[in-house]
Formats: C-alpha cells, sequence, structure tokens
C-alpha cells in the first residue's frame, strides 16, 4: 500500500543516463543523427569549434562553451542557433533500443512504453508504495512520460501523465503509416492524472506560428534547424516567458508534498534558478524528507540541507542500487 503522505518525483541528467543518454559533460562525444546534409555541417562545425575551444579551456566543458557561445555572437564561426540545434539532436537521437522500424526522427515514441528496466522497477516501486502527485524534471527527453504513460495502464499499472502548466487538453500529433497493419494514431490525448513539469521544455514541444505544438515524438529536434522548445545547458539558464505556468505549476506542487524523492538531480551551484524554485517551495509548504538517489549522495547533503533546512535527508545510491533501501518500509 501506498505512504499516504503526498510525494514529489524531481528527475534529473543522471535518471536519462541510466538508459544511456548523455550527460550535459558527454553532449558533444554523444551519436547524432543528421536529417540532412546542411544539418551534418552545421554539428561539424560546432563540434569543430568545442574541440578547438577546449583545448584552450582545459577543465572546462560543454555547459561553459555554449555559455560563451551564448553571450558571443559568432564563436568559430559558429551561431548560437547551431550550437542549440546540435545539443537536441544529441539528446533526441534515439537509443539503439527505441529504433526498430521507424524513421529515425519519429522513433522513441511517447506512446511506446520505456523498455528500461532500472527505469521499469523504479516507476513500479515508487507508484505502490508512495503517494506521487507530480513529478517535475529539468530533462528533454520524454523517457517520464514513457515511464507513466500517455494514458492509464493496468500491466503494468500505470497511472498516466500530462504536461504540467500547459493548457488541456493536450492533444499531440502523430505520423500515419498507411501501409501499416498496425496503424499509428494520428492524434492522441494526454489522459493521465499524474502532472509532469518540464522546467527546461521538452524535444517534442515545437513552435509553429508562435504557437506551442505538441507532439508524440522527437520530430521538433530534426526539422527546420530544431525548432525543438528546450532551455539549453548553459550557466545561467533564465525562465522563458512561455514556461511561466510550468515553473509556477512546479513551485506549487512542490510546496505541497511533504516528501520529495531526487533522483539523479546533483542541484548544480551555478543553477540559481532552479536551486530558487527549490527553496521557495521549501519555505512556503510542508516538505519534511527528500530521499535523494544519486552515486554522489552524500557529497550533495548540504546542498539540499541549504535549500530545505526544516527537511530530513536521506543519501541512497543511484539506480538501480537505491530500489533495495527504498523499498524497505
Amino acid at each position: 500500500m501506498p505512504i499516504e503522505s503526498p510525494t514529489v518525483i524531481i528527475l534529473g541528467a543522471g535518471f536519462s543516463y541510466v538508459a544511456g543518454l548523455p550527460l550535459a559533460k558527454d553532449l558533444f562525444d554523444a551519436e547524432m543523427f543528421a536529417p540532412s546534409k546542411a544539418a551534418e555541417r552545421r554539428f561539424s562545425a560546432v563540434l569543430q569549434s568545442w574541440r578547438a575551444w577546449q583545448s584552450t579551456h582545459p577543465g572546462h566543458g560543454p555547459e561553459q562553451f555554449l555559455t560563451e557561445i551564448y553571450h558571443s555572437p559568432m564563436i568559430g564561426a559558429v551561431p548560437w542557433v547551431w550550437a542549440v540545434e546540435t545539443v537536441a539532436t544529441a539528446l533526441a537521437t534515439p537509443l539503439p533500443r527505441d529504433r526498430g522500424t521507424y524513421q529515425t526522427r519519429y522513433a522513441g515514441r511517447i506512446t511506446r512504453p520505456v523498455n528500461v528496466p532500472e527505469h521499469i522497477a523504479f516507476w513500479d516501486l515508487v507508484l505502490s508504495r508512495f503517494a506521487i502527485a507530480a513529478v517535475v524534471t529539468t530533462n528533454y527527453d520524454l523517457l517520464a512520460e514513457r515511464g507513466l504513460r500517455h494514458r492509464p495502464t493496468q500491466r503494468p499499472k500505470r497511472p498516466g501523465m500530462h504536461y504540467g502548466g500547459l493548457i488541456r487538453p493536450q492533444i499531440l500529433k502523430g505520423t500515419a503509416f498507411p501501409f501499416s497493419i498496425m496503424k499509428q494514431e494520428r492524434q492522441i490525448e494526454l489522459e493521465g492524472g499524474i502532472p509532469l513539469y518540464k522546467l527546461h521544455g521538452s524535444l517534442n514541444w515545437g513552435l509553429e506560428t508562435g504557437v506551442l505544438s505538441l507532439y508524440q515524438d522527437n520530430r521538433p529536434a530534426f526539422r527546420h534547424g530544431s525548432d525543438a522548445q528546450i532551455v539549453p545547458p548553459i550557466l545561467e539558464k533564465g525562465v522563458p516567458p512561455w514556461l511561466a505556468g510550468v515553473w509556477n505549476g512546479a513551485r506549487q506542487a512542490l510546496a505541497s508534498c511533504s516528501t520529495w524523492i531526487v533522483c539523479g538531480y546533483s542541484l548544480p551551484l551555478y543553477d540559481h534558478a532552479i536551486t530558487q524554485l527549490f527553496s521557495d517551495a521549501a519555505a512556503a509548504g510542508t516538505v519534511a524528507r527528500i530521499i535523494l538517489l544519486d552515486p554522489n549522495a552524500e557529497t550533495l547533503l548540504d546542498r539540499w540541507k541549504a535549500v530545505a533546512p526544516q527537511a530530513e535527508i536521506h543519501p541512497l545510491p543511484g539506480l538501480p542500487d537505491a530500489l533495495r533501501d527504498l523499498a524497505a518500509p
């Protein structure tokens, strides 16, 4: 039976890393699907600029590199939009287990259940052991959506999700395969009960004539030089106006929950906006316990204690090792 105290799940890059996606420090070493020759040339220019920059900035990573591009019109003939496209592509390129018979840009669809054993075990446990009220994530990928499912299911038992902070109903566009026996739905509605707050946007959110459009796959990352609506990983990320509703909803969800389960998010010192978000929610709310699932959880205790001084902090290993301890009464 689930523990009745309301719980929010906070997912960071470490959660997706378990599935095979790169961490921020490895973004420019990841496999990238180039949808066109022009895109391939843009990626090559960004990677060449990155390698040249890295040779003169030892010990610095992609986030510092991207921050410098953001503040400069050009670095090594690489405009900011090319850098953002490269980041989106690195994270949208489907994992080998997700490719199947789909065209690459349509693989890893939100309608396909997640096939990462560690994630399946994680959702099995937290959904049965805790009263999950919301999920908050800094990740752009669709792994959380696929773990919770786009609508309630019985096998395995999942509550389904919808995007917290965005207007409902939420209708996602798809791709029809007219010659397939198993025809794909052209449109689906997110019908689940758990709100998923994506603080930095999502690879399946595109912008069409100034309006946010939602898709079943990551195609916005691969088209028009990438129009995926994401906040790229730079050192001083702000909150764009179109994400204000998401952040406000996340703040309220965090404040309403007495237990926070943090999986794979290290609370970087430079990420002032998110640290402030958590601090404000903790000050306004009832959080009494924070459970950290991270290989370096012990080193993060002081950071989270500064965010929520009133909360008990419980460090556990990362996935999957933490699941045994998390399951304990």
